[in-house]
């Protein structure tokens, strides 16, 4: 299939401050429209291609292209081959439903594939992305029926302890903005609720080769990463002015 074809705005969130961001691009070359979400304003556009949009700080992806349907990925993410090929037969069906597509992580030398995909495609006109329980991005607003891709997704935990660690804070802070912006904030016992189930989706993934205290890690470092997310957005929340109110 060549480039262009597909007729699906994929849009990128910024998690890795810009330094994956051509990369991610890149693998939805195949996208009739592409834009980038960037919660924390940190990509400046000098860095993005032509013809791209970045837009700072919204989760509302209508206004961000015409194309009838919308893919979601972020930066440490890439589409995988093939990928191009299954969402033009989706969105040439005509149905209304959303898609959900399963994610291939790497991370420590090995690969992990959880059993859970969130739904990363949807027509575009009521789609808005938020930040599922065990800090998964999806796309909300669609029918609640649709279809399910196996694989389609990879994405980047960092190849060492050091890469590891460093990528935590980068992703933790661009995703605790979007947290933020969501209502209701969860209590403590939804936060560590949440902190479980993204731990327990890699200690349960499916990984091709024994990943030994690699696994360990990366369960251990998907709860930590959950975690430091809701305490940014506890942090930017009460960093925010109280609104001041009128008395009678």
């Amino acid at each position: 299939m060549s480039r262009a074809q597909v007729p699906v705005l994929a849009v990128v969130v910024v998690t890795r401050a810009g330094r994956s961001l051509a990369r991610a691009l890149d693998s939805v070359a195949w996208a009739s429209e592409r834009a980038v979400l960037d919660p924390a304003g940190e990509v400046g556009s000098e860095i993005v291609p032509a013809g791209v949009r970045l837009a700072p700080g919204t989760t509302e992806v209508p206004a961000l292209g015409t194309a009838p349907w919308v893919l979601l990925l972020a930066e440490h993410e890439v589409a995988a081959a093939g990928l191009d090929e299954d969402v033009a037969r989706i969105t040439g069906q005509g149905a209304p439903g959303v898609c959900r597509i399963g994610m291939a992580v790497d991370t420590l030398g090995v690969r992990l594939v959880p059993r859970y995909a969130a739904v990363r495609l949807a027509p575009r006109d009521t789609a808005r992305v938020v930040v599922e329980r065990g800090l998964e991005l999806g796309l909300a607003g669609g029918s609640a029926h649709g279809s399910r891709l196996a694989a389609g997704l990879c994405a980047s935990r960092g190849a060492s302890i050091e890469e590891a660690i460093d990528v935590l804070g980068t992703e933790s802070r661009a995703l605790s903005l979007l947290l933020a912006r969501q209502d209701p904030a969860p209590g403590m016992a939804g936060i560590s609720l949440s902190a479980m189930v993204a731990a327990l989706r890699l200690l349960v993934a499916h990984a091709p080769a024994r990943g030994g205290i690699a696994r360990w890690l990366a369960v251990v470092f998907a709860g930590y990463r959950v975690v430091l997310a809701h305490a940014r957005a506890w942090e930017w929340r009460q960093a925010q002015p109280v609104p001041l109110r009128e008395i009678a």
